[in-house]
């Protein structure tokens, strides 16, 4: 063979590497931009089976309204209260059947209904039956029954949250998650009030389990409004924004004095209302919760649908930019008719192997000279400081990490130590302006030497660690929790307004909700003694407040444990 012929043969050879390289790339983005579009797609699909399916919840949550009033009145098939419910049913059982055609729900559904037919089969006995014959044991059965309607449809919710756990879907996972958190609000407010209605209804003062049953609800509600404030405050859209103030004002503002008021009147169950006016008052404030929710997901759904259209539109511009460059690039390559492609193709490779971390082999070739042997000797170069820096970071990383835990870190509790507190102490003094408190809470387990000496000292071990894990679940996470010493605990508030006294007293009601559970299933009763301080505006040093703190917390045990005194440092 020539060597005018071989020169021409590795030539169009080359052109058909070059080519069908071309060719391949431009298929690979088509592609991908294509998956991406159809995840999209799938995504918008299954955002939309979960709203429906988050509907259909809070229909069955909300029949619990209509149920109220209708129970609270004598038996009358046309009343208003009747009506209502019968349109709250419709409305239902219409957002269930919108949920049939969903492949996989069938179990979850068929479940939800057969709970939602008993216990409106009990509303309707109970309503057929003289108002004074009514029982307030009949009441609560019926409320208990409604309630668990709603547990029920809970594996609905898991079923359509189950559906995220793809490539294409994992980002809408925490979406759903928020969406639910303001459904379980919605849920748990609903039912603070549901446990009123059996002494509103028979004019009985309220009974400890329903307050207890009411604080419970309660302490969830701010538990997971505290998440989604979390979640969703980062969002910008001035419509959320403003729907969670309103979900302050209504709820937390309007709702929750409807709800003190009840407590106070059940002292002596000398209400002023029957359960008709009670709902009437208290339905309406849930419903920027209902909105919170819904504008959440809407504005999650039109997210979805934007990508969607923008992959659309960025698989048109690809596979049009794809096609031209393949032209181009077969008129460049006939018009060069050089022998550069094979190295400047092995450059290529190179740069992306580096681009994708990959630095196992050496780039250099000694059969490469000139401009191109000097680019390869650059790239083995680039390489090897690639490789450096990369050990050098992962070490930085994990020294950096291991040195603040050690430094910082109870080793017991996980929380902070007292080093760490009075660094983080000195900082918030620094920063506060004069007329800024500084408010401290310094605890103490009561009689905890006689939890080491009757249970052993690995008892109270958990015995702090729970409390650690308590005082966590109780502050917001910009307070300061810290292990000050032994049995003691410190807090310093990130809010220079709170009022460290209730919060202190909340604290203490936290210990006193539910006994102590120890690894071998043995449960204490654990009391905790506060002591709580605050700066002075303009004046006073973090010894000052210290001594202040741990004066009321003498005080607090003096006085006879399981209480909250409160000092001002000077």
């Amino acid at each position: 063979m020539s060597k005018h012929r071989s020169l021409s043969y590795r030539f169009w050879a080359a052109l058909a590497v070059i080519l069908g390289c071309s060719v391949v790339l431009g298929a690979i983005l088509i592609s991908t931009y294509y998956r991406e579009l159809q995840a999209t797609r799938l995504s918008e699909t299954r955002l939309e089976r979960f709203q429906l399916v988050m509907r259909a919840v809070n229909h069955l949550s909300a029949e619990r309204g209509p149920v109220n009033s209708v129970l609270g009145e004598e038996p009358k098939a046309d009343s208003p209260s009747r009506r209502r419910l019968t349109t709250f049913r419709a409305n239902t059982d219409a957002a269930l059947d919108r949920l049939s055609p969903i492949a996989g729900f069938s179990q979850q559904l068929a479940e939800t209904r057969r709970s939602l037919t008993e216990a409106r089969q009990l509303i309707d006995a109970l309503d057929r039956q003289p108002l004074r014959a009514r029982r307030p044991q009949d009441f609560h059965k019926i409320v208990l029954t409604m309630f668990g309607v709603v547990d029920t449809a809970q594996a609905l919710v898991d079923a359509a949250i189950s559906d995220f756990n793809t490539a294409e879907s994992d980002h809408l996972i925490g979406t759903a998650l928020v969406a639910r958190m303001l459904s379980d609000i919605r849920e748990q407010v609903g039912r603070m009030g549901s446990n009123f209605v059996a002494s509103i209804a028979a004019r009985t003062p309220i009974g400890p389990e329903h307050r207890s049953a009411h604080d419970i609800a309660y302490g969830r509600v701010l538990g997971f409004w505290q998440l989604v404030e979390q979640q969703t405050g980062t969002n910008t859209d001035p419509q959320i924004a403003a729907t969670r103030r309103a979900v302050v004002e209504d709820f937390f503002g309007k709702g929750m004095a409807i709800y003190r008021d009840i407590l106070a009147a059940g002292q002596d169950g000398n209400y002023g209302f029957d359960t008709i006016t009670f709902t009437n008052q208290i339905v309406p404030t849930f419903a920027s919760l209902e909105r919170l929710r819904d504008m959440y997901l809407d504005f999650a759904m039109a997210k979805v649908k934007a990508d969607g259209e923008h992959a659309r539109r960025l698989l048109i511009i690809i596979s049009a930019i794809a096609l031209v460059a393949l032209l181009l690039e077969l008129v460049l390559v006939i018009a060069s008719q050089t022998l550069l492609f094979r190295p400047l193709l092995s450059a290529r490779d190179a740069v992306m192997a580096l681009a994708a971390g990959k630095t196992g082999g050496s780039f250099a070739t000694g059969s490469a000279r000139g401009e191109i042997g000097s680019l390869f000797k650059a790239l083995d170069r680039l390489r090897g400081k690639l490789i450096e820096r990369d050990a050098l970071d992962r070490e930085k990383l994990k020294l950096t990490a291991q040195l603040r835990q050690l430094a910082e870190t109870d080793g017991l509790t996980g929380i902070l130590n007292r080093g760490a507190l009075e660094q983080r102490a000195a900082s918030m003094l620094a920063a506060r302006s004069e007329q800024q408190p500084l408010p401290l809470i310094l605890l103490d387990i009561d009689h905890f030497k006689r939890i080491n000496d009757n249970y052993g000292h690995i008892a109270g071990d958990e015995v702090l660690k729970e409390t650690a894990r308590r005082l966590q679940a109780a502050l917001r996470p910009a307070d300061v929790i810290a292990r000050f010493g032994g049995e003691e605990f410190a807090i310093l508030l990130a809010d220079p307004t709170a009022r460290p006294d209730q919060i202190a007293e909340r604290l203490r009601s936290a210990f006193l909700a539910a006994p102590f559970t120890l690894d071998t299933g043995a449960t204490l009763n654990v009391t905790a003694s506060f002591g709580v301080a605050a700066m002075a505006p303009a004046g006073g040093s973090w010894p000052d407040l210290v001594e202040a703190a741990d004066q009321a917390l003498y005080e607090a045990k003096a006085a006879g444990r399981n209480r909250v005194v409160a000092r001002t440092a000077a």
